[in-house]
């Protein structure tokens, strides 16, 4: 049950992350800085988790270094991508967009190991992709709409691609995985931040708030592996699809976010096709496990 509970506390406070991108736009604070300070402080925090700095040696005897530098690559283009796409639209949304990326996964897998896509498997990529146009369906700025929701769909693609990938390095922990990957889009955002023109500001209400965010995000991954180790991936998955619910939640709350009818099925329809093929991923990988 406790475990139960690290699974939804790692939903609740990445929803919360979420949440807030629209307002850290509010406040003119740019996405760059915001992704800055979100990978800055996830790389403190593996730093104090894990008690160590970097141990080169270990990742050269290993061969892992390649992989090490894409997965950080993915990283970063795939949060940049989520938060450039919430400024196109709701950030409920994207959010429910974003979790597409067990649909991809599975796609990738079955071509790796050329699969053959039975019927449910082929139905439930149609209802996603009936759901997706759905979702596209808005009252107001419909180009904008689309825009986000093909940035949207590049950041789940991403995702996919980095859990993909994230078993290349399964022989480090969780927390030294995060430690490799999220030193350099830190520096990359701190960069292209200053390039932008931005300069450092005094600790203003805009910068805490920012900070907070990135705060929330550690803490939102913290109890995530902490889940994983504790209850597993299976279930600690399946209890993170509340996290684009809380999103739609404190979207309509927070921003009175306007979402229609059809918007609400297409929402339905993600959710069904992506929780089902996920799902039927995870008794795949269990069974060839036995």
């Amino acid at each position: 049950m406790f475990a139960v509970r690290f699974a939804l506390l790692s939903a609740f406070f990445y929803a919360l992350n979420v949440s807030m991108v629209p307002f850290i736009y509010s406040l003119g604070i740019s996405a760059f800085f915001f992704l800055f300070v979100r990978f800055g402080i996830t790389f403190v925090m593996s730093l104090v988790i894990t008690k160590s700095l970097f141990s080169f040696t270990k990742i050269k005897q290993q061969g892992l270094g390649h992989w090490l530098i894409l997965l950080t690559l993915l990283y970063g283009v795939q949060s940049w991508l989520f938060v450039e796409a919430v400024k196109y639209m709701p950030v409920g949304l994207a959010s429910v967009v974003l979790y597409t990326y067990p649909l991809i996964i599975y796609l990738m897998d079955c071509f790796t190991r050329r699969k053959v896509l039975d019927l449910t498997t082929i139905l439930m990529f149609v209802l996603a992709i009936i759901g997706i146009g759905a979702l596209s369906q808005g009252s107001d700025e419909m180009q904008s709409l689309i825009v986000g929701l093909g940035l949207a769909l590049l950041s789940a693609t991403t995702l996919a691609i980095i859990f993909h990938f994230t078993p290349k390095v399964s022989g480090m922990r969780n927390w030294e995985i995060v430690k490799y990957t999220t030193l350099l889009p830190a520096l990359a955002f701190m960069v292209l931040f200053l390039f932008e023109g931005g300069s450092f500001l005094p600790l203003t209400n805009a910068v805490l708030w920012c900070l907070l965010a990135g705060i929330l995000f550690s803490v939102g991954m913290f109890f995530y592996y902490t889940a994983i180790k504790k209850y597993g991936p299976t279930r600690t998955a399946n209890i993170g699809y509340s996290e684009p619910l809380i999103v739609l939640i404190i979207g309509f709350i927070a921003y009175a976010d306007t979402i229609t009818l059809v918007q609400y099925v297409g929402i339905v329809l993600v959710v069904i096709a992506t929780t089902t093929i996920e799902r039927r991923q995870l008794r795949q990988n269990t069974n060839s496990e036995v």
